[in-house]
Order: C-alpha cells, then sequence, then structure tokens
C-alpha cells in the first residue's frame, strides 16, 4: 500500500507500507502482572490488535507505547471469547477494549502510524491458568 505524505512545502513523497506477518503471542500459564510483549518495532502501520484468554474470569490489559505515549485500556474477559482494541475518539483519542464483542473486526478496525510502538499483554487477576493470546496484524514502511 502506498500513501503519499507532505514532507515540505508541497513536495510530497510516497510511501509504501509493506504486509508483515502478524505479530503473536501464546503465553501457556500466564503470571498474574506480568507483562508479555507482542511487538516492538518501529515505522509501523497497525491494522487491527485482538486477543484473548483461555480462563474465565481474568483481567486483560493490552499497553500500547506509540511513540512514547502509553495506553492501557482493560477488560473483564470470557475464555475462549475474542476481543478487539478499536479506536476510542470520546477519551483523549486513546483506545479502547469494547465490551460489545459481537461487533465485526470490519467495524472496530483503524489505521495509525508511528514510529515506535510496542504492544504487551497481561492478566491482573489470577482466576485460572489459560494461555494469553494477543496478534498484532502490521505493515512497516
Amino acid at each position: 500500500m502506498s500513501v503519499y505524505v507532505r514532507t515540505s512545502g508541497n513536495i510530497q513523497e510516497q510511501v509504501t507500507f509493506q504486509l508483515q506477518a502478524d505479530a503473536v503471542l501464546v503465553q501457556a500459564a500466564p503470571v498474574q502482572n506480568t507483562w508479555y510483549t507482542v511487538l516492538n518495532t518501529q515505522n509501523a502501520r497497525v491494522l487491527g490488535i485482538a486477543y484473548e484468554v483461555a480462563a474465565t474470569g481474568e483481567t486483560l490489559e493490552v499497553r500500547m507505547t506509540i511513540d512514547g505515549r502509553v495506553f492501557t485500556p482493560s477488560q473483564a474477559a470470557v475464555a475462549g471469547t475474542d476481543y478487539y482494541i478499536k479506536k476510542d475518539h470520546t477519551a483523549d483519542w486513546g483506545f479502547a477494549l469494547p465490551p460489545d464483542v459481537t461487533q465485526y473486526i470490519n467495524q472496530l478496525s483503524f489505521l495509525f502510524d508511528c514510529r515506535s510502538l510496542k504492544v504487551e499483554m497481561r492478566k491482573t487477576t489470577a482466576n485460572g491458568v489459560g494461555a494469553l493470546t494477543c496478534r498484532v496484524a502490521y505493515q512497516k514502511r
């Protein structure tokens, strides 16, 4: 995918983003309050973030550090249910974990470009030993 960005004045530069293999975390028997890194990269465009846990009654957090700014939405999760990060335009242009998991991913997806990106995941409760799973779809330029 190519986009044109203004570099100075009226001069535009074509920037091409190349699709990467999804960054995937599957953490068996996760330890409570331990952050697990899913992706740590530079010059990226995020297409979507999905996650789940294989234990009921866990509270999950996905921490995204984007160009030095940290967002950490949380979600009370049900075992085996897919959750998706969405752009939240009401809370300081941050991110939210939607409570309505019946929405399709194309309704929740968003694009954002960043110079640096780190995505991490953890559970803040200890109600089971089910695996944490997180997937980040992204492109790099």
